[in-house]
């Protein structure tokens, strides 16, 4: 829902969310990138984003399915230390 400054998703040319809403009682945030894909992996949800990035190490370079509104796009990032990361 955020794209660091100066972090991979940033250099990657990755939109964060600039709409807050909520969804129940939880803050999400609209309008971003949606990233629906990891090197081919489907991502549903946080635990599977969890799971395709644990298997990964900084410095690896992964493909990102996105979707930028009704565009579906591919995205080659290069992944930072943990807290630079998506």
């Amino acid at each position: 829902n955020k794209v660091s400054t100066g972090g991979a998703a940033e250099r990657a040319g990755l939109r964060g969310g600039n709409e807050r809403a909520y969804l129940g009682n939880t803050p999400i945030m609209l309008g971003g990138d949606l990233i629906v894909a990891i090197d081919g992996e489907n991502i549903q949800d946080q635990q599977d984003l969890a799971q395709v990035m644990n298997a990964h190490r900084a410095g690896d370079t992964v493909k990102l399915t996105i979707y930028r509104g009704k565009q579906k796009m591919e995205v080659n990032v290069t992944l930072g230390e943990a807290r630079e990361q998506v």
